[in-house]
């Protein structure tokens, strides 16, 4: 466990490093499954992984690696406990998140019925608002829903906003969440995993960004970072912001949608070789084979020569060492 503790930082704290250069060069989604890809490794059991190395090791009838003891019991007591509190915690917030949204309309006008209609092929959700949502946003994981302010938007910015929202749910950004806050609560002894869950739920709003912007087209990347901070600033302080239109930082977001252009074929190439990398970190594994004196013969007692044959006769080499004693 320890092992996988110390991986899973040392991955996190290298991805958050490297985490501005990534989106230099490559599109905003590799950070977002590098995040996955972690969140996955904590969710999965240990043991299971990608051989890549087996190691013969010498030593004593006591455990060879140290990181493979097993917990103490009350170790293992207080991480279950821990994980138990931290859901009840994101249960509790849940369930008042939707006694909130019980305060909900359907939202019925020419703008977003034309675009319902002509969005009726993908993923089916339905739009309502209310006066409880601080910004846009889309919740539930298996009938999503969108959620609108109280207020009123221009047939652009209805555009704009919808199709976010409704990229989050084709985009599946709902289990996504779901997951890697699993991950979190699994292992919320480990100060690595709650910055992961922070960067993570930044990330994936620039991912959905760009993926906005490739549906929308070069041209109307200004008018859409132009809703983005008009709606920030009608947002209702009052109310709770929940994962919406304005996740994320708002400057990060702005900057990512003004300089967004397409990654090149190298880029991609490197994209792929960078996450298969980290596949084989997260996932690879040495299997120590531990070799206990047991089968080594008994040369108690015994007379140099006497020793000499029989560790010839088993296959043994030798080396002599003299020690004094006084």
């Amino acid at each position: 466990m320890a092992a996988l503790q110390l991986k899973a930082a040392l991955l996190i704290l290298g991805i958050a490093a490297g985490r501005k250069l990534l989106f230099r060069f490559f599109s905003p989604r590799l950070p977002e499954w590098l995040w996955i890809l972690v969140g996955i490794r904590l969710l999965l059991p240990q043991g299971i992984g990608i051989p890549i190395l087996s190691v013969r090791h010498l030593c004593a009838p006591y455990p060879c690696d140290p990181f493979a003891a097993p917990l103490p019991g009350v170790a293992v007591w207080v991480r279950w406990s821990g994980a138990d509190a931290v859901l009840l915690i994101l249960l509790a917030n849940a369930l008042r998140f939707y006694g909130r949204m019980r305060q909900k309309e359907d939202l019925q006008n020419d703008a977003v019925s034309g675009w319902i209609q002509a969005h009726s092929r993908g993923p089916r959700f339905r739009v309502y608002t209310s006066s409880m949502a601080a910004s846009p946003m889309v919740y539930g994981l298996f009938s999503p829903k969108i959620v609108l302010p109280a207020q009123q938007y221009s047939e652009t910015q209805y555009e704009y906003i919808l199709l976010h929202e409704w990229m989050h749910i084709r985009r599946k950004d709902l289990w996504k969440k779901a997951l890697m806050l699993a991950a979190t609560a699994l292992h919320w002894y480990n100060p690595a995993c709650w910055l992961m869950l922070a960067l993570f739920n930044r990330d994936i709003e620039l991912a959905c960004d760009a993926d906005v912007l490739r549906a929308l087209g070069k041209a109307e990347h200004a008018g859409y970072a132009h809703v983005l901070l008009d709606c920030y600033c009608r947002m209702n302080p009052s109310a709770v912001l929940e994962t919406g239109f304005l996740s994320g930082m708002l400057q990060e977001r702005i900057g990512a949608i003004m300089n967004q252009k397409k990654m090149s074929k190298k880029a991609a190439c490197c994209a792929v070789f960078l996450f298969g990398s980290l596949l084989l970190t997260a996932f690879g594994k040495i299997s120590v084979q531990a070799v206990t004196p047991e089968n080594v013969p008994v040369l108690t007692w015994k007379t140099l020569p006497e020793a000499k044959e029989v560790l010839g006769k088993e296959g043994y080499g030798y080396t002599l060492s003299f020690e004094v004693v006084r």
